[in-house]
Parts: C-alpha cells; structure tokens; sequence
C-alpha cells in the first residue's frame, strides 16, 4: 500500500508573472512528486500564472473571494477551504506581512506554516506599509517555520535578530547555457547584427524594478553608444507609462518592449549585458538566470551579495548619479561566456541542491512544529 503524499497549499500565486510564480513553478516541476502533493490557493474571476502547466504537473487549484472584492466572503472562504481539506502544510510565498490572513486562519486551523519571504523590501501603499508593521508584530513567529530567500529578505520580514532559515533560488543551469545558435536566432527575429551591442532587462513593469530610472540610465548611455539597444522582456501595470516615456524621449528605434516571453534563455544569449537597477529584491531568479547565461551584469546596491557571483556583477548604489552608472555599463569585458553555468554550480546555486534543501525543511516542520 502507497504511503500517502504530502500535502502542501501554496499560498501567494498571482494571475501576474513575477518571481514568485516562476519560483512556485520551478519547485513544482522538480519536486519528488512521488512524495508530495502541490496545491495552490487561487482567486475568483483571475487566471492564476502558470495554471496548466501546474495542472499538467498534478497540481490542484482552490479558489476563494478576493480579498479587496469582499474582505468577509474571503474569510469565509478561507476558513471552509481549511475546514474542509487536510493539509499538512500551508506554504505562504509573501513579498510583504500586509496580508497574513491565510496564515493566521491556518495556524488557528491547527496547519502547519511556513512563512517564506521573497523580498527584502516594500514600497508600494501606504496601507500596505501600515498593515506590514502592524503584522509584523501580529506574527506568532515562534509558532512557525520562517524561510527567507536571503539574509536581506529574512532580517526585513522577520526582523535583524530574527530566527529563519535561508533557502536561496536554485536553477536548472544547463537550461540558461550561453547557446551561440540561439543568439544568432533572436537577433536575426529582433533585426539586429551580430555588431550591435545588447543590454536586456528581465521583470514586471512595477515600481519595484525601477524603470523610470533604467530608462533614463540608457538615454544617457546612448549619447556615447547610439546604436546600442535596449530589450524590456516583461509586462505590469507601468508598461503604457514607460513606453510613453521612451517615446517622449525619442528613443523608441532603441528600446524593443517583448512582453511577457517563455523563451528567456534564448533571449539571454542575444544579449551581451543584463541591467538590473531595482529598488529592492528578494533573491533575483532574473540575476541568476543572466549569470548562468555568462552576462555581465550591471546591478543596484539592493542586491544580496549571496546573488552576485564572482566578477560577473557589478555593483552601483541608487544614489550614485546617472554618470557612474553609464559608466559600469560602459565596461569592456571577455571572458567565455559557457563559464556561467560552472559559476552557478559552483555557488551551490543549482536546483539539485534547492529541493534537497526544501525537502529537509518540509520534513522537519512535519516532524518538530
């Protein structure tokens, strides 16, 4: 007789891509699904990311009331779904604490409950802020298992002198290695030469990953390399914004908006430079990814160290004035780009190690909390 699987209710998918929807994907695909059972609470009248792909994995999808639609038809919800299934653990994916609901009702449903932090900083809302700080201290912290995708993620969410365990993004390197077809393929798609040098930028248009400001870094880098250009691969709610910007400084021929994409390590190899100047991150897939791909990458001062391996990054702080970083753009560098997926390897970074690493966790909640 088969023992049976171990349940787990994702908590935090939303029907826009962003890290933690490619991150809950990638741990679906190489989970022992021999041993584990994914579930996914999802949202009335929204298409969840990645739901056919979760389904074709075996992944199962619970739908309940928006919260901002009907704050007490959501509690409602909430409460009969935990009532009704028999889960051993509810694994909340948060940016922020401004929503700690489905994890307050767990824990009081007698679930177990892994509180995850994806990011090491917050600044949308003021409401948002207020809830955060309000929760922050609501959290019964010692009466559950908090993860953190780095240190800077961890010691925001759970405080400098908080307890929590570091789980960092793994990658299926293999899957990101610099392919010299695949760059000739994209930029003859794009209409680019083999001369032109390219600078590719991976993420939703939210005030998070900082557009504005990347915007303004390239229109000033183009004064000393007018033929370079600029690939946004992403979409969000800042997109029309941005693009108007981009026309209203006459630099459209540069910038190519590709929208959402499945083919990013495609696009990786097309590229000669990732930029990456957001406000804050947890621990960037995006980053990884550019690395495993041998780009030299041009990033904020936000950024975990544990992300940025070896030379392959270069550092910038948001303050700093426009004229430094154009600069960290501006540099010459040669080395093979196939040494991205040794580097990777090498920073333990790769998914063999992450789901071993998620597996232990699963099972000591299990068995300790």
């Amino acid at each position: 007789m088969n023992e049976r699987k171990i349940r787990v209710l994702h908590v935090g998918i939303d029907s826009h891509l962003g890290g933690i929807e490619t991150y809950l994907l990638k741990i679906a695909t190489y989970i022992d699904k021999e041993k584990y059972q994914f579930d996914f609470l999802a949202f009335k009248g929204s298409e969840p990311c990645f739901r056919k792909e979760l389904e074709e994995l075996g992944c199962h999808f619970f739908y309940i009331e928006q919260r901002r639609k009907n704050y007490m038809a959501y509690l409602r919800d909430l409460n009969a779904l935990y009532d009704k299934e028999d889960f051993d653990i509810v694994h909340c994916h948060l940016n922020s604490l401004s929503c700690i609901e489905p994890c307050m009702i767990a824990l009081k449903k007698g679930y177990k409950v892994i509180v995850h932090s994806r990011n090491a900083g917050n600044i949308v809302s003021l409401k948002s802020r207020i809830l955060h700080k309000m929760n922050y201290y609501c959290l019964p912290k010692k009466k559950i298992c908090c993860v953190a995708v780095s240190d800077f993620a961890g010691q925001w969410m759970f405080g400098k002198k908080g307890k929590f365990t570091v789980l960092n993004n793994g990658l299926n390197v293999e899957r990101y290695k610099f392919s010299e077809t695949s760059r000739n393929k994209i930029r003859k798609e794009l209409k680019l030469s083999n001369e032109q040098e390219v600078i590719i930028h991976i993420g939703a248009f939210r005030t998070q990953k900082n557009h504005d400001f990347l915007i303004d870094v390239f229109k000033e880098y183009l004064k000393d390399n007018p033929t370079s250009v600029l690939i946004l691969v992403g979409d969000g709610p800042l997109k029309e914004k941005i693009h108007s910007k981009v026309c209203e400084l006459k630099i459209d021929k540069n910038i190519v908006f590709l929208g959402q994409r499945s083919d990013i390590p495609e696009l990786l190899s097309a590229a000669d430079k990732f930029f990456f100047p957001s406000y804050y991150e947890g621990f960037p897939n995006a980053l990884l990814e550019a690395e495993a791909s041998g780009l030299y990458c041009v990033v904020s001062d936000t950024i975990t160290r544990q992300a940025m391996l070896s030379n392959m990054c270069y550092s910038v702080a948001l303050k700093d004035p426009i004229t430094k970083w154009t600069s960290a753009l501006g540099r010459k560098v040669n080395w093979d780009r196939n040494t991205g997926t040794q580097k990777v390897k090498q920073a333990r970074l790769d998914i063999s190690g992450e789901m071993q690493r998620l597996d232990d966790i699963y099972i000591k909640v299990i068995n300790s909390l």
